[in-house]
């Protein structure tokens, strides 16, 4: 069993949460980010995951820790995700970008199956319980 080191930006509008949906998965969304690159500083990989991925830049000046998260990966046969989340405001409007093929804002109401099992069992409660999403 690996530990997949992630960072993720989270951006909320009406106590939602943007979630990403790659081209390869058909219902599942999953957090803004991804894998920090050799060399890279947890806020050098989310500028660069966030324009990749829906094509926006980050006000540096919003970008504020929230918490780290680990939980079995979706679709990794076992491997821990481990993902450091940052809120921040985007510059620009997101659109799906790259491997992205659809975004959408999610809360704890939203269908289970369009939520990663990190989403469901770790993230999503966090997050409502500390006043970010319903």
């Amino acid at each position: 069993m690996r530990i997949i080191k992630k960072v993720a930006l989270a951006v909320f509008k009406d106590k939602k949460m943007l979630q990403v949906r790659s081209k390869k998965h058909p219902e599942v969304f999953f957090t803004l980010g991804g894998k920090i690159e050799e060399g890279e500083t947890d806020i050098e990989c989310l500028k660069r995951e966030v324009k990749e991925e829906i094509d926006c830049n980050i006000d540096e000046q919003s970008i504020k820790f929230l918490k780290e998260f680990e939980d079995v990966g979706h679709d990794k046969d076992g491997d821990m995700v481990n993902i450091k989340m940052y809120e921040g405001k985007l510059i620009g409007i997101p659109k799906p970008s790259s491997e992205i093929a659809e975004i959408g804002y999610f809360d704890t109401k939203s269908d289970k199956k369009h939520l990663s099992v990190i989403a469901q069992r770790t993230i999503f409660p966090w997050l409502k319980f500390h006043g970010y999403i319903n």
